[in-house]
């Protein structure tokens, strides 16, 4: 059950990820941007806008979905070392005897 969550989580990180960056993108090629803090664009500066929009976007998705991301690695480490730990205990060592 906690892989299937973890998945899951990373699943919709990844996502996540990918809503922000294209709404950025989309933001600024329609302008929505350039509005607030300039006079707005024409059609020649439009692509600039989205160029603009992608990257801020990219840093957005790095941030949170980064975060995200680092949770999830984690959680995956801890299970995979709580299982380790669990083989190790549960199994009778073979010990040298002297």
């Amino acid at each position: 059950m906690n892989r299937l969550l973890i998945g899951i989580l990373d699943v919709i990180n990844k996502l996540l990820a990918l809503f922000i960056i294209v709404s950025a993108t989309v933001e600024g090629y329609r302008g929505d941007f350039a509005g607030t803090f300039l006079p707005p664009v024409g059609a020649a500066q439009q692509v600039l806008w989205a160029v603009v929009g992608f990257v801020v976007g990219l840093a957005l998705a790095g941030i949170f979905s980064g975060f995200l991301a680092a949770i999830i690695t984690i959680a995956r480490e801890l299970t995979a070392l709580r299982e380790l730990m669990a083989l190790r205990i549960w199994t009778n060592p073979t010990t040298p005897t002297q």
